[in-house]
Parts: C-alpha cells; sequence; structure tokens
C-alpha cells in the first residue's frame, strides 16, 4: 500500500505507466489494482479520522481471522496503529515494527489472500 495525497493523480500514473487495471475498491480514498497474485493499492485522504491510513508505505499480510490474528499481537505486545476496522471488502488492522515500519493484517471477506 502507498499512500497519496492526489489518488486521481497518482491511480493514472501507474495505470498510464504499468497498464495496471482497476481492481476491487476504486475511490478516491482507497484503489486496487488486479496485480494478481498480490494487491497494490493505494490509500488517500479520508475525512474519518479514525481510518488515516497515511503514512509510511506498508505491506500487508493476509490472515484467516483477523480478530484471532489482533489477539496474538496483543499477546506478543506489538504494538497497535489501528485496531481492526471492516471495510466493504476486508478486515484490516495496522501495526508497527520494532523499525517503525507499518504492516497491515488483512482478511478478506471472499476468503482470497489478494
Amino acid at each position: 500500500m502507498y499512500c497519496t495525497r492526489d489518488m486521481r493523480r497518482t491511480r493514472d500514473f501507474y495505470r498510464r505507466l504499468f497498464g495496471l487495471k482497476r481492481g476491487e475498491e476504486w475511490n478516491d480514498f482507497w484503489s486496487e489494482f488486479k496485480t494478481s497474485p498480490v494487491t497494490f493499492c493505494l490509500n488517500g485522504p479520508n475525512d474519518k479520522p479514525k481510518w488515516n491510513w497515511q503514512g509510511t508505505a506498508a505491506i500487508a499480510f493476509a490472515v484467516e481471522d483477523i480478530q484471532a490474528a489482533m489477539r496474538e499481537c496483543r499477546r506478543r505486545k506489538a504494538k497497535i496503529l489501528l485496531d481492526a476496522v471492516e471495510t466493504r471488502v476486508c478486515w484490516m488492522a495496522f501495526i508497527e515494527d520494532p523499525a517503525g515500519n507499518r504492516i497491515c493484517l488483512h482478511q478478506r471477506k471472499d476468503g482470497t489472500a489478494g
């Protein structure tokens, strides 16, 4: 996931330069590209403070059960940046590694890992 303040301009850059096609979500806050078997997405500005995902790039790890994954993160004292939230297509949460890198934990509703 890369963050951008200008979703349309950044999205057009990747579409034109690399020919990437539109994926599942496609709006001014979140845009996914079809890059199977992984997902490349852009995160734009948002008016929901609890969903402020702006920051450095983040890798997303697919998990089978977001709630179980968050319990394990708490048990192991991982720094939680954003507890699990539900979107139209998934549940996701953000944690931080010891070096300050953001990690997204991601559970798609359709069971895929993308």
